[in-house]
Parts: structure tokens; sequence; C-alpha cells
């Protein structure tokens, strides 16, 4: 049917990936989502999935903000369960305030919350960023044969991943979200402290947040689709 009647828009799940990888990423809780019946839709940021030859240091936060409002109003998603990833979680909050009528529902997985000051890039981020032309090499994360189902399957993630434009991670994105908007914010717990626990540290004991601790890695919807889905699910 054309266009698509509201039944096929609203309660949408839109996914936003993190620096580095891509629309992709999301491949181990597609299905898990989709059989819900509930619209799914993975977003590809620009220079990264299949958008990587789009790829290079001009690619700033606000592009990947677009690329998410154009997703959502192109198809003109509603009752959006908003979901980010890492860095995803920038650009879903920056996203907000011009989503924020459209929207029903966050889930911040592992990710960037506008809970806690941005703690900033380091030094030796932006003296690797300029050493690679304004592009920072994936490191960090890397895919544990353990928690990705192999080594064939490690190759095929580092296969994909692409440089991420410094712009982008320099650039402010916090807002202040409402206080009766749900937020879901997940906590991967399988390594040494990260760059994501002082949100954690916050979301656990906000009022206003739904908290979720999995003792996973970083990808956690590599390690643990199952209850990474359950969570988007219910939130």
């Amino acid at each position: 049917m054309f266009p698509p009647p509201a039944t096929e828009r609203s309660r949408a799940i839109v996914l936003v990936h993190g620096a580095w990888v891509g629309e992709w990423s999301w491949f181990p809780i597609l299905a898990i989502l989709a059989a819900s019946g509930r619209p799914v839709q993975a977003v590809s940021l620009a220079g990264h999935g299949t958008r990587r030859h789009q790829g290079g240091p001009h690619i700033t936060l606000d592009h990947h903000v677009e690329d998410l409002c154009g997703l959502v109003e192109t198809y003109d998603l509603t009752d959006i369960t908003l979901v980010g990833h890492s860095y995803g979680g920038r650009v879903i909050s920056r996203a907000f305030p011009r989503l924020a009528p459209r929207i029903s529902s966050m889930v911040y997985l592992d990710a960037h919350a506008p809970v806690a000051p941005d703690p900033g890039q380091t030094p030796e981020r932006q003296a690797l960023a300029e050493a690679n032309g304004g592009m920072l090499p994936f490191a960090g994360y890397d895919p544990d044969p353990s928690w990705i189902r192999g080594e064939e399957a490690v190759a095929w993630f580092l296969a994909r991943v692409a440089p991420q434009s410094f712009a982008c991670l320099a650039a402010p994105w916090q807002v202040e979200l409402p206080t009766d908007l749900p937020k879901t914010y997940v906590y991967a717990t399988g390594g040494e402290a990260s760059r994501f626990t002082r949100y954690a540290e916050v979301t656990r004991f906000a009022d206003d947040w739904h908290h979720h601790d999995i003792p996973g890695p970083h990808f956690l919807m590599f390690s643990h689709p199952d209850e990474v889905a359950e969570i988007i699910l219910g939130a």
C-alpha cells in the first residue's frame, strides 16, 4: 500500500551505530527486532557502512544528525524508540530537539549520554587524527572471537570498519532531555572501566532513567543479542 499507512510507520525502532562501524553492526539483532512486527530502520551514517565512500575529515556530527533526521522524516516514522550505540548516543542526543514530537523513548547502548560532562578528546587522540589527515583509525574495541563467534566473524567485522572523522568527536552534542521521556541506559560491565562509566554512574541512580548492566563487551549486540533486543523492545 502506498503511501504507507500509519500502522506501518508507528512504534518504529531506529538504530544509530557508533564510530568506525556502520549500520551492519546491528545485524545480530535485526531479525529479533523485526519479529516483533514493529518497523525497524538502521541508519547508515555518512562515511560508514554502505556510505563508506563518502568519508573524510569534512564529515561532522551535523552531517550525521541530518542522516538520522532525514531517514525519520522521509519515512514519516512516529512513536519512535530511538537507539544509539557508543558515538551514536551523541547523534541521537543532538537530533532530539528536532525529532522530539516523533520520539516515545530513547535507549543509550553503552553510549555517550547527556547526563555527565563530556570528557573531551585526549591530546593523544587529537595527535593521532592530525597524523592521519583528520581521521581516527579504528582502535580500542577490537572484537574478540569469544563473543563474535570465531575468527571468520572477526575478519568480517574488521573488513568493514572505517576511519572516523575527528571533527565528529570534537563537536558539542549535549542537550537536556525531558524528565518525563522514557530513557534507558545499558552499560557493558564486561571489561575495565570505560569512557562510558561516567554516564552509567549517573543513570544507575537517576529517577528518570531505566538502567541495565550487561556483563559483556562494548559491542553488546554481538555478545548479548537477545538481552539487548529485549531491552529495546521493552523501552
